[in-house]
């Protein structure tokens, strides 16, 4: 027999549920709003990218309260889209279940709560009115609370004849396919058109130009703040002050790249691989950009002239490393969970987010698909090794690679690779001794020694201990010198300007 606050956190869970879907389903939205029952009260919930607000528990036993109820509800119905939440801008060609329930038992042919045949208008930084037609849903994210991103693939509706937007133009000449993302960062995060502009500027100055093959284009891209007092976003920051995370939505259009299950060459993705971490060694090096948020989905390559280019996609988390010692940009730890270096998994750590995290995260990217599937784009009968940093929790997840990384019994057995990927065995082997390595050298908590001075010199210092790098372990120039082959060919080195002590 559940007691009444277990059956009142019960029914948020369920209530939360539901809200999640609402926001990483169908229709875009800023929010949802909804309304909770249980024996005894009604609440309020809204939810939204940075809050979830719940009101103070009512009744409805008594006429005061009902009417109340009504009222409220009234409102409710009596509000625009937006201020229901559904994002400007997007026409869903006149399927609109709430304003119009008689259309609940219709068929429509491209149902728009899919996305797929919606269309979106928005005026680009050049000032032009440009209208797009969503083909393909790409990506999304399943959260409430987060950036949230939806990539979709787009064709432009413009009748311009000359319009460079055109799959088509006026030759008849084909440009790229277009890709537009919707996202809400926070709005203290350096923006990702303005990185990636900055490091493709730093190539194009510096005689670089070979990084620009292996970044990402960005076409364009828009930010829209959420107004202080015409925004429940905006009043809410104004109520809450810190208590409430700001954040804007952001639509960045880029070139369509492709992603690591469309490769069918073992060699062509370990030379993506390679050129990620060259790029990312540049980036962090030469122009001061630390990724942070390297996951499979953000490894994508581009083919020029029949040759694979790996490129390293999505810096909505990016950060320069100038700025990295002035505190975090969001409340939100980065990555992506199921590649996220065991740091940053631990509550525990506070030593802030180094490149070596990402080049663990490169690790794991590259076990997860060499053991994960049988070739690319192709899944392992279940169970499917690592399966648990997919679906645990935060605190699961860290134990587990806790003891992927450090428990004797799990080193001493061979990695579950699969056939297709046998001739990355060596890296991967490397890869994992050296992370395990790293994490075993570390120093333990201090404590007081003064009793027995004698003994202080076999403890390791802490001040010794290169904690960037996991005391040498982790580092560029290691990864490097078994990465740029590849069963025993050497692959393509695009960059040599790298610093030798990284």
């Amino acid at each position: 027999m559940l007691t009444p606050t277990q059956g009142q956190h019960l029914t948020r869970i369920q209530c939360a549920s539901y809200a999640k879907e609402m926001l990483s389903n169908g229709f875009i939205r800023n929010h949802a709003v909804g309304i909770t029952a249980d024996d005894t009260s009604l609440r309020f919930q809204y939810y939204d990218r940075s809050k979830v607000v719940e009101s103070k528990p009512f009744g409805i036993v008594n006429d005061e309260f009902k009417k109340l109820f009504m009222a409220m509800v009234c409102q409710l119905h009596k509000l625009s889209t937006e201020n229901l939440g559904f994002i400007p801008n997007l026409d869903l060609d006149g399927f609109d279940l709430l304003r119009n329930p008689e259309q609940l038992p219709y068929n429509f042919d491209k149902d728009p709560s899919k996305l797929v045949g919606a269309t979106y208008t928005f005026t680009g930084t050049d000032g032009s009115r440009r209208r797009v037609r969503i083909t393909k849903i790409l990506y999304r994210a399943e959260g409430i609370i987060g950036r949230c991103s939806i990539v979709v693939e787009v064709e432009c509706l413009c009748k311009e004849a000359d319009c460079t937007w055109h799959e088509k133009g006026k030759k008849k000449t084909r440009t790229k396919r277009k890709v537009m993302k919707i996202s809400f960062p926070s709005k203290t995060r350096p923006s990702e058109d303005g990185l990636i502009g900055e490091a493709r500027s730093k190539a194009e100055s510096s005689g670089d130009s070979w990084a620009l093959n292996h970044l990402p284009e960005v076409i364009d891209s828009i930010a829209f703040p959420y107004h202080e007092e015409t925004t429940v976003q905006g009043r809410l920051k104004k109520h809450l002050k810190e208590n409430y995370e700001e954040r804007v939505m952001r639509v960045t259009f880029l070139e369509k790249l492709h992603p690591l299950s469309e490769l069918k060459d073992p060699r062509e993705i370990a030379q993506v691989f390679y050129d990620v971490l060259q790029i990312h060694q540049w980036l962090y090096e030469y122009v001061g950009i630390l990724h942070r948020d390297l996951s499979s989905g953000n490894i994508m390559f581009r083919r020029i002239d029949g040759k694979v280019y790996g490129v390293l996609n999505d810096f909505d988390l990016s950060s320069r490393v100038r700025d990295m010692d002035n505190g975090p940009t969001s409340n939100q730890r980065t990555g992506t969970r199921p590649f996220m270096s065991l740091d940053l998994l631990n509550p525990v750590w506070k030593g802030g987010h180094f490149y070596r995290h990402d080049l663990e995260s490169l690790f794991y990217i590259m076990l997860c698909l060499a053991c994960r599937y049988e070739a690319p784009g192709v899944p392992a009968p279940e169970p499917r090794p690592y399966s648990q940093w997919f679906s645990g929790s935060d605190e699961e997840i860290c134990d587990n690679k806790h003891k992927f990384l450090t428990d004797p019994l799990v080193l001493a057995q061979d990695l579950p690779i699969q056939p297709y990927f046998a001739h990355f065995k060596p890296w991967l082997n490397l890869m994992h001794r050296l992370v395990s390595e790293g994490y075993h050298t570390r120093p333990r908590p201090d404590i007081d020694m003064s009793a027995y001075p004698a003994l202080k010199k076999h403890l390791p210092s802490k001040t010794l201990f290169d904690w960037q790098t996991l005391d040498g372990n982790v580092t560029y120039n290691v990864l490097r010198q078994f990465m740029s082959s590849f069963q025993e060919e050497s692959l393509d080195t695009r960059w040599t300007g790298f610093n030798p002590d990284n």
